[in-house]
């Protein structure tokens, strides 16, 4: 590929996000326990879910700012939830509907795009609560498919870690909470590289040692060109066209030292040793490393990413009380702790990392050091004539 090859062209979206997402789906139902098929939903009627809840909590469709106002908490009355597979353990629905005698009907999705697509289709009514990662919050925004609510209005609020607030896709906290929080690094094996021979950097990721065998990459445009950007001395969503072909060279002479390129069965290659080191996300980490306290997780020395999925109201929510109250629940960390037991995730609130058993928070990858958070760069969405870089970057490597 040569530089003039690398432009800021196109108008075609990239699907990197929807390959991502619904491989996380897969790992999350491997990772679940007591969770329905992910294409089921999930319905368990609370003794009081004829109840009106003492709220008045009906809108009109696409009505995006109805959920202004005070904050009231609803007893009663029935909520409409989609997520992602594995975010809401039976235990935690259950404990949610004893709380506030608040009916719960759970459906789930396996991408962005499907969540996206669902909302276009029926104008944002149909469910009350969704679930976006933080790209998808803003593209959501801004096609008026959420809801205001102003989450600063909400009691529990101020329980959320202070590098959760403000973040870019809702600087101003009116659309979205954190929900879930994870980073993409490097796996490897202690037990066979030594930690002078082992992985700090995606510099040193791309440039393997040849006792480190063929390595585990993820099938992910947007992971693997960020990875090779930053190990260039770049970083995501450049406009550069240098910058692009500075990477590109990288990966072309890194695919001799690709022994898997998957997104699918990364716990699994990992933890058996069939790879030694690996590019991963987090909750593959974990899993990984439960398996084989011989793994180490690597947080990149020249940035890791960083995603986060989200709690929003929909656009056309027809239960905006039940909605927020559900949201402010969430915000505790004593009522949330059993869905980062489920999803192998520290906390996004404080008090509640300490709330997770201690062989969870002794895996960095739920509670990073202060120079491993150093690290940490949220994840952005490019836009889309940058995204055409990505894809045809990813292309060639693929080929």
């Amino acid at each position: 590929m040569t530089s003039n090859n690398i432009s800021q062209r196109g108008n075609r979206e990239s699907s990197s996000h929807h390959a991502r997402r619904t491989s996380r789906a897969a790992v999350f139902r491997g990772v679940a326990r007591g969770i329905a098929a992910a294409s089921a939903a999930i319905v368990i009627a609370a003794s009081c879910s004829a109840c009106s809840g003492g709220v008045s909590d009906v809108a009109a469709a696409g009505n995006a700012t109805a959920g202004i106002g005070p904050y009231a908490a609803a007893t009663g009355g029935e909520l409409h939830i989609y997520t992602w597979a594995g975010y809401m353990p039976d235990g935690v629905i259950e404990a949610f509907e004893n709380d506030t005698g608040i009916s719960l009907t759970v459906d789930t999705f396996d991408s962005n795009e499907a969540l996206e697509a669902k909302l276009q289709s029926t104008g944002g009514s149909g469910y009350d609560i969704v679930m976006p990662s933080d790209y998808m919050v803003e593209q959501l925004a801004q096609e008026g498919l959420l809801m205001q609510f102003d989450a600063t209005s909400l009691p529990n609020y101020g329980n959320i870690k202070e590098e959760f607030r403000t973040p870019y896709y809702d600087p101003d906290n009116l659309y979205s909470v954190p929900y879930i929080v994870s980073y993409t690094g490097i796996v490897y094996d202690s037990a066979s590289i030594p930690a002078d021979e082992a992985p700090a950097s995606w510099d040193d990721f791309f440039h393997p040692r040849d006792s480190w065998g063929g390595q585990q990459v993820l099938d992910d445009q947007i992971e693997t060109v960020n990875a090779a950007l930053r190990a260039t001395g770049s970083d995501q969503c450049p406009t550069d066209p240098q910058d692009y072909q500075n990477a590109s060279d990288l990966l072309e002479s890194f695919k001799p030292h690709v022994g898997v390129l998957s997104s699918e069965g990364v716990a699994d290659r990992l933890a058996s040793g069939e790879q030694k080191v690996g590019m991963a996300w987090s909750y593959d980490a974990y899993q990984a490393i439960a398996a084989n306290p011989d793994l180490k997780f690597v947080f990149p020395s020249d940035g890791t990413n960083m995603f986060v999925d989200n709690i929003a109201i929909s656009s056309g929510a027809e239960n905006i009380g039940q909605a927020k109250t559900f949201i402010n629940w969430m915000l505790d960390p004593e009522n949330k702790t059993a869905v980062e037991q489920n999803a192998g995730a520290g906390s996004v609130l404080t008090g509640g990392d300490e709330l997770l058993p201690d062989d969870m928070r002794s895996v960095n990858v739920i509670e990073p050091s202060d120079v491993e958070r150093a690290t940490t760069i949220m994840e952005r969405h490019c836009s889309n004539e940058l995204n055409d870089n990505y894809t045809q970057m990813f292309e060639d490597f693929r080929s």
